[in-house]
């Protein structure tokens, strides 16, 4: 059984565009979401690092920076160690949750052992994802887990609008299923 949406592809496809799309629609229907996404900050045009945000949007952190960060470097970016704490709670809310959204897995992330910690809790949890991954993704501990139990859609500029229904209707079935495989919730 499936238990992963996989959204990966080329970077400025609409990734992120289209797992909020669906996690919007999920919430406006009662799904209880939990997660975290990593969203680029710009300034003067340049990219100058990225946050760490609680699905929620209550808890956030610099994930990475240009400068001014002292956790282990990739790239041209010093990664944050107080991210750590954003993924840590989020990884606790998604006991709670029907879904567990992350954007992205990818090397940045990875790289924070409190991230890795997380997302590897995460996916031990039996919880449903709709989870961004990075095209490149090559970890040893982390890829194998979601090919097992994932299903991949790759974003393109001319199938991102109408991926958007297929992986809420592919979303929706992995929860239902899930549900159904765990029997009525006890009161």
């Amino acid at each position: 059984m499936y238990l992963y949406a996989l959204v990966t592809g080329r970077p400025g496809v609409g990734k992120t565009t289209l797992v909020r799309r669906v996690a919007e629609r999920l919430r406006e229907e009662g799904y209880r979401l939990a997660g975290f996404y990593c969203p680029e900050v710009r300034r003067g045009g340049r990219r100058v690092g990225f946050r760490i945000m609680s699905l929620d949007g209550r808890h956030e952190a610099w994930l990475a920076r240009v400068d001014g960060c002292s956790g282990p470097r990739v790239g041209r970016y010093n990664t944050c160690r107080e991210a750590e704490e954003v993924a840590s709670r989020a990884a606790e809310e998604a006991s709670q949750a029907d879904l567990v959204v992350i954007d992205e897995i990818g090397p940045m992330e990875l790289k924070l052992p409190g991230i890795r910690g997380s997302i590897l809790s995460i996916l031990r949890s039996g919880k449903p994802g709709l989870f961004v991954v990075h095209e490149r993704l090559s970890d040893r501990e982390v890829l194998p887990q979601l090919q097992q139990r994932g299903r991949w859609f790759r974003v393109t500029l001319e199938n991102r609008d109408s991926l958007v229904d297929e992986v809420y209707r592919f979303v929706k079935s992995i929860v239902h299923a899930v549900r159904a495989s765990r029997g009525p919730a006890v009161n």
